[in-house]
């Protein structure tokens, strides 16, 4: 049967538009906005482990440079912010201050029971020390004290007993202010004339030393220009027909000593 074919074959045949409406153009436009969708967040952790990377290292570099630059202060004499000086004792003249600095750290301890060095709530400290003279702002170091130990009542600063000389001011350093024979002490001298603080030596006889002693109970003193320390020689000593009750020093300043001239021999 042959019939006449409607319109709609003719144009079934052909593309159901007769342009193209998804043009190369397009395409293009979608195949950017794909490309900038997938590629954004990618470059948004890239920046983000960027940041963290740097802020690391700036971290690193800091580290590295706070202890640097703490030396480098240290070695050029000055004291670090926040570092305080430990003054352990003190004597004062009329110029000027000797002070006894901790150098370091100390160790800090309660006697906790009773002896002949103190009460049980006495406190010890043990350290080194640097005895420095400060006059007119300026600072000279006098001498070291190694591994010396101080047990007082308190943390306060000791204060060193001051003996006019003709000469000069003689100070007596006692760390420890309680012995069951006799308590250490330690001399420095202060001169009139130059301003000069130095330590001094004991000398007697044949033996020289920088420290010395006097019987507890009694305090170092001055007559007719020499250093008095009352002696004890231990139990049963003082009876003895040789004991030694008193020792007498005279100001050396040459040979930076106090020498022994007198032995008082007998009994009080």
């Amino acid at each position: 049967m042959s019939e006449d074919k409607p319109d709609w074959y003719n144009r079934a045949k052909k593309a159901p538009f007769s342009n193209e409406k998804f043009t190369s153009v397009m395409k293009e436009n979608v195949h950017r906005s794909v490309i900038f969708t997938y590629s954004k967040p990618k470059r948004r952790k890239y920046l983000q482990v960027g940041l963290a990377g740097g802020f690391m290292l700036l971290i690193i570099l800091i580290a590295f440079q706070l202890p640097f630059g703490s030396e480098e202060q240290e070695r050029g004499g000055t004291m670090p912010p926040g570092r305080e000086e430990t003054i352990r004792a003190q004597g004062v003249t009329d110029e000027g201050r000797l002070n006894v600095i901790a150098v370091g750290q100390e160790k800090i301890t309660t006697l906790g029971a009773p002896s002949c060095f103190g009460i049980e709530t006495d406190r010890s400290f043990t350290g080194n020390y640097s005895v420095q003279y400060s006059t007119n702002q300026v600072t000279n170091e006098v001498t070291t004290l190694e591994g010396l130990t101080f047990i007082q009542p308190t943390s306060a600063p000791v204060d060193m007993i001051r003996l006019p000389f003709q000469a000069a001011d003689v100070f007596i350093l006692a760390p420890q202010y309680r012995d069951c024979h006799g308590i250490q002490i330690y001399a420095f001298a202060v001169e009139h004339e130059t301003g000069k603080a130095v330590q001094l030596r004991f000398q007697d006889e044949s033996l020289v030393s920088y420290f010395s002693y006097y019987r507890p109970g009694t305090a170092p003193e001055v007559k007719e220009n020499k250093l008095v320390l009352q002696s004890t020689e231990g139990p049963g000593g003082e009876g003895s027909t040789d004991y030694v009750s008193e020792r007498m020093y005279q100001l050396d300043l040459r040979q930076n000593a106090l020498v022994l001239v007198l032995r008082k021999i007998g009994t009080f």
